[in-house]
């Protein structure tokens, strides 16, 4: 009688499975189901970038200038002209001075030309030579000497040059060699005047004499 029992009930259960699709509750009893595995997450990994960043920096030192002032061999035929300012070891002698108007020659005994028509070109005499006498050589540390062009037949003149130094002889006489193509201006007019004017300076640059404006007494022309 038991057994027949329990043969209902499995029967009775296999028959509500077929009806219903699933397994019901049956007092205390779960239903057993497979669950899936949790599928694993994947994990970004985030890698530094190094940036390099440049800690040298590139510093520029600037080389000293060193200028030389040309000298002047008294044996030459011709001077070297030094520029102002003139340097003369760690002193600085900047004379201040232009060309000026002045009626007679201040601290000048005497100013000499050798040759007073010159010819820019290759003619001759291309050249002349200018020599001064100062009055107290002691006091004179140097001479400038300052050039102008003037057209011969016009009120046309060329600017006034910045000032050459004269070469210093020791007994008092400055002497230039003046070349008419080296002259500023030269060649603007077909006749005209070398027009030039003296300066006289101390050590310290300041001015202690000064000639006339030589007009008229270097003519300049081109070579035919």
């Amino acid at each position: 009688m038991r057994k027949f029992t329990l043969m209902i009930v499995a029967g009775l259960l296999l028959q509500a499975c077929s009806a219903g699709g699933g397994i019901p509750f049956v007092d205390g009893l779960f239903p057993v189901t497979d669950t899936p595995a949790p599928s694993s997450t994947p994990t970004i990994t985030f890698t530094p970038t190094v940036t390099a960043t440049s800690t040298a920096t590139q510093t520029v030192t600037p080389s000293p200038t060193i200028v030389r002032i040309p000298t002047e061999d008294p044996n030459l035929p011709t001077s070297t002209v030094v520029p102002i300012p003139i340097y003369i070891g760690e002193y600085t002698a900047t004379p201040f001075v232009t060309a000026t108007p002045i009626q007679e020659n201040v601290g000048f005994l005497s100013v000499e030309v050798t040759d007073k028509h010159i010819y820019w070109g290759v003619c001759s005499p291309n050249r002349t030579r200018i020599t001064a006498r100062v009055q107290d050589d002691d006091e004179v540390f140097n001479v400038i000497i300052f050039v102008q062009v003037k057209s011969a037949k016009e009120e046309d003149y060329t600017p006034w040059t910045t000032g050459d130094a004269m070469h210093d002889h020791n007994d008092g006489t400055y002497s230039y060699i003046l070349k008419a193509n080296n002259i500023e201006g030269h060649n603007h007019y077909k006749n005209s005047w070398v027009r030039y004017q003296l300066v006289a300076v101390n050590f310290e640059g300041e001015e202690v004499g000064r000639t006339r404006i030589y007009a008229q007494v270097i003519a300049l022309s081109p070579c035919m």
